[in-house]
């Protein structure tokens, strides 16, 4: 049973808020290894500000995060935790990949500086060592015969891909997903699922908040449902898409399936 390992990533009481508005309200949970969690839920509904969260590109109001033993709290007024959890997220992002709606590669390095680059500059990796780890990485998501393009000769499931590579290039424990296909032209958006299935298949540990409900039902271990900041129901794939029992999920479900 997952509940008897150690979690990789423990939630507790987590909350984000932006002034008066909550957009994070006590969330809880735990993601084991191995396991692909797809978050899913309406726009507005806290599941981007979750996910940046836990790679703290978001300061966490209250509340605590745990990944691989290192901890991000709750910052209050006096801006307590804020430079401790500064340093722990040096640490966290050497283990926690992510990939973004808008690929965020770097315009002037080709695709294989692009993936070189973070293993050099954070992890100060042998140069000739990463570029051979590097194109082993494109061949894996089908871009290794695009090594020396630009992303702007790239189409967008093309660059997402490439951002997939990026992210592998730092070897992370866990990869979070920000809805990694929602800026796509739908006649790429199977490319990019496919090497995430591919990924899935491997045992990496993934996050996804995903608008792809076909995918979250066939890859995903489990799917969260997130609705106004909170979890509102959680379960196997079956379960959620076969038998919601939250009134708010199965609203939500009636509408976009």
């Amino acid at each position: 049973m997952a509940e008897n390992r150690k979690p990789v990533i423990s939630v507790r009481n987590l909350a984000k808020n932006y002034g008066e508005l909550k957009v994070l309200r006590k969330i809880d949970m735990n993601i084991y290894k191995g396991e692909v969690v797809s978050v899913i839920g309406p726009s507005g509904s806290g599941k981007s500000t979750f996910l940046r969260c836990l790679n703290y590109l978001e300061e966490l109001t209250s509340g605590e995060i745990d990944i691989g033993g290192v901890s991000l709290k709750g910052i209050d007024e006096a801006k307590h935790n804020k430079k401790l959890n500064e340093k722990a997220a040096k640490v966290i992002r050497k283990n926690v990949g992510m990939v973004f709606q808008q690929f965020n590669l770097w315009p002037h390095k080709t695709v294989l500086e692009n993936v070189m680059e973070c293993p050099i500059q954070v992890k100060k990796a042998n140069k000739e060592e990463t570029k051979k780890k590097a194109m082993e990485l494109l061949a894996r998501v089908g871009m290794d015969g695009k090594a020396d393009a630009y992303p702007t000769q790239l189409s967008g499931g093309q660059q997402q891909r490439v951002a997939i590579a990026r992210a592998l290039a730092m070897e992370p424990e866990v990869i979070l997903f920000d809805e990694p296909t929602s800026a796509l032209d739908p006649e790429f958006v199977g490319e990019v699922l496919n090497v995430m299935k591919d990924l899935a298949q491997a045992g990496m540990t993934m996050i996804v908040v995903t608008h792809e409900m076909g995918f979250a039902r066939e890859i995903s271990d489990r799917v969260i449902f997130m609705d106004d900041g909170i979890i509102a129901e959680q379960g196997s794939p079956n379960e959620i898409f076969g038998n919601p029992r939250n009134p708010r999920t199965k609203e939500f479900l009636s509408k976009v399936l």
